[in-house]
This record gives structure tokens, C-alpha cells and sequence, in this order.
């Protein structure tokens, strides 16, 4: 059986089964958890670098704007022996497709799953990266 841990949110993940996408909020909803993905205990981030850009004049006002993210590191992604697959932020896996490191073993959340509330409580699916 694969190992897969949750780098994300500070919190497990859930995977759902049996939702129905909701447009009015661009998320699924319903279903049942089939699987947990526990939280690993940390987060993986990236470092970027910005710069303030020329502000945009907008109704009257001056709108503060910055350079392009550039991304310049990244957490380590842990060793395969901790897990087979580690789930994490979309803006991990840019981090690291711009520094050229291999994120075959990186999933980001597919299809979130809300809550009555709007709140995300999970997933129907996992992307891979």
C-alpha cells in the first residue's frame, strides 16, 4: 500500500465519494469520506521574492501592485522512506516545476468538497503534479 502524507493546511485531508458538483459555488458537495489523508505535522512552503510595480490608477485611487513571483526555494520534499506521495499547495508545486525539481511524487487537491456553510471540508480527487 502506498503511503501518501499531507503537507497542507495543517490539517488531514479528506477524500469524498459520491458528491455532485454544485455550480453556485464551484465545488462538489455531499458524499461520504472514503479515505484520510493524515497531516504530516508541517507544512511545506516556497520562498518568492517580489518587488514593488508601478502602482495602477484606478477610480481615483492608487492601487499597489508587485513584480512577478519569483520563486527562489523550496521546503526539501521528504524522503520516499517518509512516504510515496506528499500532498501540497499548488504554489509548492509552481515553486518547485520553476526551480526544475522533479514533483512526480506531488498531488494537490482535485475537486473540493464544501460544506452547507461553502466551507471546504475535502476532496473527490487528488491531481497529480
Amino acid at each position: 500500500m502506498k503511503k501518501i502524507m499531507s503537507f497542507v493546511g495543517g490539517h488531514d485531508v479528506k477524500i469524498y465519494s459520491g458528491t455532485v458538483y454544485d455550480p453556485s459555488i464551484r465545488k462538489r458537495r455531499g458524499g461520504e469520506i472514503i479515505a484520510v489523508i493524515p497531516y504530516s505535522g508541517r507544512m511545506l512552503s516556497a520562498v518568492v521574492k517580489q518587488s514593488p510595480d508601478t502602482p495602477i490608477q484606478y477610480d481615483g485611487v492608487l492601487i499597489p501592485v508587485n513584480s512577478p513571483q519569483i520563486f527562489t526555494a523550496v521546503d526539501p520534499v521528504p524522503p520516499e522512506d517518509e512516504c510515496d506521495f506528499c500532498v501540497v499547495s499548488a504554489m509548492y508545486v509552481a515553486a518547485c516545476k520553476a526551480l526544475g525539481l522533479d514533483t512526480s511524487r506531488l498531488l494537490t487537491i482535485g475537486e473540493p468538497v464544501a460544506d452547507e456553510e461553502g466551507r471546504v471540508i475535502g476532496t473527490a480527487s487528488l491531481n497529480r503534479n
